[in-house]
C-alpha cells in the first residue's frame, strides 16, 4: 500500500509520465494538424501547432486523387482474413494442447513458444519463396496465410483456457460430449472475453501491418493502406506532404476509435492471462 501511495504522490514520476504522454502524442497531433493546413503553411520556417487557416483541400486529393478506397477495401479484407484465420487456428490449437493430454504436449508446447524470438527477417525469404511457388504472390492469400498460425496468440489463448477448471470438461465427457462440443459450448464462452480483446489485437496487427505486404503486394490494385501511403511517398515529393497527412489521418482514425473503445478489455485480458502457468 505504501508503495503505491509513493507512486501516486510522487511529483517526479507524473512528470515523467507527462513528458512520455507528450512525446508519444505529439507526432499523432503533428499529422492530423498538417492535414488541415494550406501546402505552403507546411513549409514556412514559423512551425505552428495549429493551422493558421484550415482547409479540407488535402482530404478531398487524398480521396479523389489517389486510390485511397481500394487501398482501405483491400485492408478491411486482409485484416479480416488475418484476424479470423489466426483466431481459429490458434484457439484449435491452443483448445487441443489444454485438453488432450499426450506425452509430447510439453516439447510442442516449448517448440512453440520459442518461435515467438525468431526475428521476421529469418523466415521472411523462405516465406516468399513458398507465396512464390504458390503462385500467390500480388493476393491477398500471399498476405493472409503465413499470419496464420502466430506463437504469441496461440500462448494467450493457451493461457485462458488452462483456467478452466477440469470439472467443466469431465462433465461434459460424462454426458458424452464430443471435443467439438466442448470447444464450442465450455472452452469458448467461458473465454470470450480473452477471445474478443485478442481478435482486436489481431485486427491492429493487420491492419498496420508492413513489411510482409510490401514484399508480396507489388501491383497497385492490390495494395493495403499501409503500402499505398509509402508509395504516395515515393511518387509525390515536395508540396504533396498534405494529402499525405491526410490519408495517414484517415488511416489512422479506425484503429484509434477501436482502441480507445475497448483498451479496457485488452487491459483485463493481458492481466487475467497470468492466473496459471
Amino acid at each position: 500500500m505504501k508503495r503505491n501511495s509513493y507512486l501516486r504522490t510522487n511529483p517526479i514520476l507524473h512528470v515523467v509520465f507527462i513528458v512520455i504522454v507528450v512525446v508519444n502524442i505529439f507526432p499523432l497531433f503533428w499529422m492530423v494538424s498538417s492535414a488541415f493546413k494550406h501546402p505552403n503553411e507546411l513549409f514556412t520556417p514559423d512551425i505552428r501547432l495549429i493551422p493558421h487557416n484550415p482547409t479540407l483541400e488535402n482530404f478531398k486529393v487524398a480521396l479523389f486523387e489517389y486510390n485511397f478506397f481500394r487501398w482501405l477495401w483491400n485492408s478491411v479484407v486482409t485484416t479480416l482474413g488475418i484476424s479470423v484465420g489466426q483466431m481459429v487456428v490458434c484457439l484449435l490449437a491452443a483448445f487441443a494442447l489444454c485438453y488432450y493430454k499426450t506425452p509430447f504436449n510439453a516439447a510442442v508446447f516449448y517448440i512453440l513458444i520459442a518461435t515467438i524470438v525468431v526475428p521476421f527477417q529469418v523466415t521472411m525469404i523462405p516465406n516468399y519463396i513458398l507465396i512464390s511457388k504458390m503462385r500467390l504472390l500480388n493476393t491477398t492469400a500471399a498476405v493472409i496465410i503465413p499470419n496464420l498460425a502466430v506463437a504469441s496468440t496461440f500462448f494467450f489463448l493457451r493461457q485462458h483456457i488452462k483456467t478452466i477448471p477440469t470439472d467443466f470438461y469431465e462433465v461434459a465427457l460424462m454426458e458424452g460430449a464430443k471435443s467439438p462440443w466442448i470447444l464450442r459450448n465450455v472452452a469458448i464462452p467461458l473465454c470470450k472475453g480473452s477471445i474478443s480483446a485478442m481478435f482486436i489485437l489481431c485486427v491492429i496487427d493487420g491492419w498496420n501491418m508492413y513489411f510482409w505486404p510490401l514484399l508480396v503486394l507489388s501491383k497497385p490494385e492490390t495494395r493495403t493502406i499501409t503500402i499505398g501511403l509509402q508509395q504516395f511517398l515515393d511518387f509525390e515529393v515536395g508540396n504533396r506532404w498534405g494529402p499525405f497527412m491526410a490519408t495517414a489521418s484517415l488511416a489512422s482514425l479506425p484503429i484509434i476509435v477501436l482502441y480507445l473503445f475497448i483498451q479496457r478489455r485488452i487491459i483485463e485480458a493481458f492481466v487475467s492471462s497470468g492466473i496459471k502457468g
